[in-house]
């Protein structure tokens, strides 16, 4: 009856069906971190299903038959990806029991490298301890690891985040888990090329599946085509013989790959290609973008009822169009940023979005931002003349949020400015924003401040229909921020966004700890520098003459003077080290509320010789004084109120220019000072601790130069250009949903 079924469903010639399974590693004995994969007994229950109900044919012969339309009827191919030793063990014997072919897709990596990224996040979370390991990307609530089923979930949810990340983030964050392993951490045996020709020679066809298997739409054109071409280069030398079947890693079409990415394989020489979606092929299928799935059944009735219904579902592809490549080109990015803090204002997120938009695709991205500073009333100075000298569109209006006032006397007042005034301003904003979204076509809104902004943002997504991304830096979660109208919404707004970006770990955890966010929903983008204006670079000796800092050990600190920053503890600390270096000099570079008990500080513990309050400087003279000091010191701290650093862009601008750099121990600092690595980490609140860091580090030239030189490195890897990248790409991921 079943043969039946499916001969009526796939009958013989031109109206024939191909089903293509797809498996990955088939271990003899089940793992109770990976329950998802079928051990050796299921896949030899489902082998035997398949023996006596289909024609199982060699992938590339069944794709012949397919073009010239002689399918045979009931026609089945098995895949397999990755590359696992236990197939020879299990999968290869069990197959040539019943003289049943199969292709292998391969990841070459593995044959002299590390082992498959996948299979790492595995054997780290097994070797976690069961409390206190650090998880990147919002994992943080993952506390207790001592229940096999946290583990299971945590390894699930890692693979999914970490393979859309580029793959220097990618490893970077599987080495920190592997770090903190709690026990040996134990890989599966290589797969190497002695094990692609056991295969080969077995009979089996051997296809590609790229060298590190990253996901292609989140590679350069470059990175992909070595990916694809590299991995058949290094196949047909081992197997001495034609590799002419790839499969996309990942393989779901436009979210993993995209039209581009099937040229390169054309280009590369392979004849014929399979995805990751379900449907069965028939005869007017791209042979590029071959559907295949995973059975999920373990009993006869069970397979049945999968795979039958597999041949009903529409197959997802990538469709061709009118075009030189043949394949329709993706939605092109165009991307509003919505930023009340912009330059000229100063300030991190400020240098975060103008370094974004700095460095995206020309015509991807444009800036509304206002005019009036709601802090002061006052009209920004020289944003005509900061606007005309960027390669990008900024438009302005008076205001984007209202202005800063004094708490109202009572519930009247209230009312009278939410009516006569917010309301007024709200309209006013919408209309302007609006009409630069239809006028411009823009599908991507990106909103800056998460209070002010965000209603914004949702209603020109509901008007408009364009996707939704909130940036957030981590204060704005972290404190209880208070707001006419949109003060006590956080969540709902974070809640309303297609994706929320987030500048570090500690953002990450925040919103999904205090404000219920589901971690993929996040995006974590650390902050970048501009290395090509921060740099190492000589003293300006003008500088060092106006202070009269010849012959002085230069300690510097860049901030907003608010007691976050922990600078009245560096005074302190200040204090205590010219007792025994009194060739130290410290400059504080910056403006802010907190400059007046600053001042008191100083002169109550009498160091205004060894102390200078240097104000407000220009983009330019920032970076002068970067390279002027021998240290960079920012004890941060977390308030009472949970006010704190979401990351932390300066001590990378500190690195950028070749120093070392100490920072406090709190928020999301910790991630941009690694301790020991590019800076020293100390409690923020302690000017001994303060103190004693900064003896080390002036004392040990060598400690010195080492956190210099790592920082300098850490600093030109994570730079500007990368984090437009990373943007634009989440943009163009969005918008492969639309």
């Amino acid at each position: 009856m079943i043969k039946n079924l499916f001969s009526f469903m796939s009958p013989a010639g031109q109206k024939g069906r191909l089903t293509v399974l797809l498996f990955h590693k088939v271990p003899r004995i089940a793992d109770s971190l990976t329950p998802s994969e079928p051990n050796l007994a299921q896949f030899e229950k489902t082998l035997d299903f398949l023996e006596e109900n289909f024609n199982v044919l060699p992938l590339s012969e069944a794709i012949t038959s397919l073009k010239r339309g002689s399918l045979p009827e009931r026609s089945m191919s098995i895949t397999l990806d990755d590359g696992y030793s236990d197939w020879l063990q299990t999968v290869a014997p069990a197959l040539l029991r019943r003289n049943l072919p199969a292709t292998f897709f391969i990841s070459t990596e593995q044959f002299s490298g590390p082992a498959l990224w996948h299979e790492r996040i595995v054997s780290a979370v097994r070797a976690l301890p069961d409390q206190g390991a650090i998880l990147p990307f919002g994992f943080g609530s993952y506390s207790d690891l001592g229940n096999c089923s946290n583990r299971v979930k945590l390894i699930l949810e890692l693979q999914e985040r970490l393979k859309y990340q580029p793959l220097h983030i990618r490893l970077e964050e599987i080495s920190a888990l592997e770090a903190q392993a709690g026990l040996p951490l134990e890989y599966p045996n290589r797969f190497d090329s002695d094990s692609v020709r056991a295969l080969h020679s077995s009979g089996f066809e051997i296809g590609g599946h790229t060298i590190r298997h990253p996901i292609l739409n989140e590679c350069t054109h470059e990175e992909a085509m070595t990916e694809i071409g590299g991995c058949r280069e290094e196949l047909e030398a081992v197997i001495r013989g034609e590799v002419s079947l790839f499969a996309y890693p990942n393989g779901r079409p436009l979210k993993d790959f995209n039209g581009t990415h099937v040229e390169m394989v054309k280009a590369c020489g392979y004849k014929a290609a399979v995805a990751t979606c379900n449907g069965a092929a028939n005869s007017s299928s791209d042979i590029y973008q071959l559907p295949r799935f995973s059975p999920w059944g373990t009993t006869t009735s069970r397979m049945t009822l999968h795979i039958a219904r597999n041949m009903f579902v529409p197959m997802k592809a990538i469709p061709k169009e009118e075009s030189p490549t043949g394949y329709q080109d993706e939605l092109p990015v165009k991307c509003l940023l919505i930023a009340n803090t912009f330059p000229p204002i100063h300030g991190g997120s400020a240098v975060v979005y103008e370094n974004l938009c700095q460095y995206m695709s020309p015509g991807t991205i444009r800036v509304l931002a206002p005019k009036i500073n709601y802090l002061t009333s006052e009209e920004i100075p020289g944003w005509r003349e900061h606007d005309a000298l960027k390669p990008y569109p900024i438009d302005r209006i008076p205001l984007l949020r209202p202005l800063m006032m004094p708490a109202s006397a009572n519930i009247f007042i209230s009312l009278y400015r939410f009516l006569f005034q917010d309301l007024i301003l709200y309209t006013r904003v919408l209309f302007a924003a609006g009409r630069l979204v239809r006028r411009h076509k823009i599908n991507v809104v990106c909103i800056g401040e998460l209070v002010a902004g965000s209603w914004i943002g949702i209603a020109l997504r509901r008007i408009f229909g364009c996707k939704l991304i909130i940036y957030v830096h981590g204060e704005e979660v972290t404190t209880t921020t208070g707001g006419r109208l949109h003060g006590n919404r956080r969540k709902d707004f974070l809640l309303a966004a297609d994706k929320i970006v987030a500048v570090s770990s500690f953002t990450c955890d925040a919103l999904t700890r205090e404000m219920g966010v589901e971690p993929d929903k996040l995006e974590l983008i650390q902050n970048g520098v501009d290395t090509t204006k921060f740099s190492p670079g000589l003293r300006n000796e003008q500088l060092v003459a106006m202070h009269g800092l010849e012959e002085k050990k230069i300690i510097l600190t860049v901030a907003r003077l608010v007691p976050r920053k922990g600078i009245d503890c560096a005074i302190k600390a200040i204090s205590e080290v010219v007792r025994s270096r009194p060739d130290v000099h410290y400059l504080i570079v910056g403006e802010g509320p907190y400059k007046e008990s600053l001042k008191a500080l100083i002169q109550q513990h009498d160091i205004s010789k060894f102390v200078t309050l240097v104000g407000m400087v220009s983009d330019v003279e920032l970076i002068d004084y970067f390279r002027l000091c021998d240290l960079f010191l920012m004890p941060n701290r977390t308030m009472p109120d949970g006010d704190t650093e979401g990351f932390g862009l300066v001590f990378r601008e500190a690195n950028a220019c070749g120093k070392p750099v100490i920072g406090g121990r709190a928020g999301g600092v910790v991630e941009a000072v690694i301790d020991g690595q590019n800076g020293l980490l100390v409690d923020g609140e302690s000017p001994y601790l303060i103190a004693e860091a900064i003896l080390r580090v002036l004392n040990d030239d060598t400690l010195s130069k080492r956190l210099a030189e790592n920082g300098l490195a850490l600093a030109q890897n994570n730079n500007t250009q990368s984090v437009a990248a990373q943007f634009e790409k989440l943009c163009t991921r969005m918008l492969r949903h639309a």
